[in-house]
């Protein structure tokens, strides 16, 4: 039966496995996540109620449809009650398993939305702490004061690790607006046939593994705020979509032509230049026009040096228990070297630094000398030997980094607090890709 199963399945498009046992069932469970679970509660190893009570205790949310045998409606109720979603009397035809499926399966999505949406409704009350003292960031502060009240679409810009998505939260907390989901979407990490079943969502059939309705990221959005991230990274062809929508205020969803009215601020974040991204060619002049109508930039750290005494106390207090030992803060040599350094990845690499001097602190304060394992001093020394151009500086330092990750651009990039394209931007700049 199992492989009967799943041949129906396969030919609707599902991805199965499959479990000979209780205890291999229960086993895999352990490692992936699954939309659905079918489960024969007549099995060699382990009885079916037991095993149910213990994928309700790993996996809470769950969808589990129980097979039964002819004549066992009292064993389908006990499973209902231990919270199975459904039952499948044996015999059941090929049309049954598919309709049990893709009911249990629009069952999953809606849970998951619902905890999506439950999630940006905790996070909405969480305080956007922005830690600043720098003329640069106290006047990007009072932009932010000015226009978050209002409906005016943003455009943030700045270096990776700026801060762009935090501030991009605080327009969202201080607006009217506030009650209801922030959304974020990340451009640089959807592709292009993925972006307009995320953004603009889907009906049931649009295409070849579209087996339930799918809410977009506009819709969850309604009434709240839409951030997308490094929107420079969006395809030419998903731009006149976006564009439609952000013109008209509405969506219509892949695979239907129904319209779906929006209500939703748009606020953008790039890194890169979207003007001349608009001479080359690669971003839509009007988009462009649309997204800026009110735009922000970000200092780097590197600008705005009395700021780090101030973010990394704000990091130390913030991981000061993860360490083996209480770590009380800085020392003022160690703040000045701090305030010295070019920080490349910005406000992300000193929060990814902080965190790991507090990890290895030997002491109750972190002083000049602890800030050579990071690789600190050694640019500092470097300096010493004669003025370096901030390139210079960059450069070795990130050379730097990537040997002590033995050239792994995945931990280098995250150790840095930039993202791998931005990594291999620099070390193609540097020529440092060899």
């Amino acid at each position: 039966m199992r492989d009967a199963c799943r041949e129906i399945l396969t030919r609707s498009h599902h991805d199965v496995e499959l479990a000979e046992s209780g205890s291999q069932g229960l086993a895999l469970l352990s490692r992936w996540a699954y939309d659905v679970i079918l489960l024969d509660l007549r099995m060699p190893d382990l009885d079916g109620m037991t095993v149910l009570r213990q994928i309700r205790e790993q996996d809470p949310e769950g969808v589990v449809i129980v097979i039964t045998g002819h004549g066992s409606i009292g064993a389908a109720v006990e499973a209902m009650k231990l919270g199975a979603f459904d039952f499948l009397p044996k015999p059941f035809s090929p049309d049954e398993l598919r309709q049990a499926v893709d009911k249990a399966q629009e069952k999953r999505h809606l849970l998951l939305e619902n905890a999506y949406l439950k999630e940006e409704l905790r996070r909405r009350s969480w305080p956007t702490d922005i830690v600043c003292a720098s003329p640069a960031m106290s006047r990007v502060m009072e932009m932010v004061q000015r226009v978050a009240p209002t409906d005016t679409t943003v455009l943030l810009t700045g270096e990776s690790g700026t801060g762009k998505g935090l501030l991009a939260r605080r327009l969202h907390e201080l607006s009217p607006r506030r009650d209801h989901a922030f959304v974020s979407v990340d451009c640089s990490t959807l592709v292009p046939t993925l972006f307009e079943s995320e953004v603009f969502g889907h009906v049931k059939g649009a295409y070849t593994g579209a087996d339930s309705n799918k809410i977009g990221k506009f819709e969850l959005a309604d009434h709240g705020t839409l951030f997308f991230d490094e929107v420079a990274n969006i395809s030419r062809d998903i731009q006149a979509k976006l564009l439609k929508a952000v013109e008209d205020r509405a969506i219509t969803k892949v695979g239907s032509h129904r319209v779906v009215r929006v209500d939703t601020r748009l606020v953008a974040a790039t890194n890169q230049d979207l003007r001349q991204a608009v001479k080359s060619g690669a971003f839509r002049e009007d988009l462009f026009y649309r997204l800026n109508v009110l735009h922000i930039h970000l200092p780097p750290l590197r600008q705005r040096p009395e700021d780090v005494p101030l973010l990394a106390e704000y990091f130390l207090q913030r991981f000061r228990n993860l360490g083996p030992r209480r770590v009380r803060g800085l020392t003022a040599a160690a703040q000045e070297t701090l305030a010295r350094y070019p920080w490349p990845g910005n406000v992300r690499e000193l929060q990814n630094m902080v965190q790991r001097l507090v990890v290895m602190a030997s002491g109750q304060w972190i002083d000049a000398a602890d800030l050579e394992g990071a690789g600190i001093l050694a640019t500092e020394r470097a300096d010493e030997q004669g003025p370096l151009r901030l390139e210079e500086m960059e450069r070795l330092h990130i050379g730097r980094v990537l040997r002590q990750m033995g050239g792994r651009r995945g931990e280098t990039a995250e150790a840095l607090g930039i993202d791998r394209k931005t990594l291999r931007q620099k070390l193609r700049r540097y020529d440092l890709d060899a």
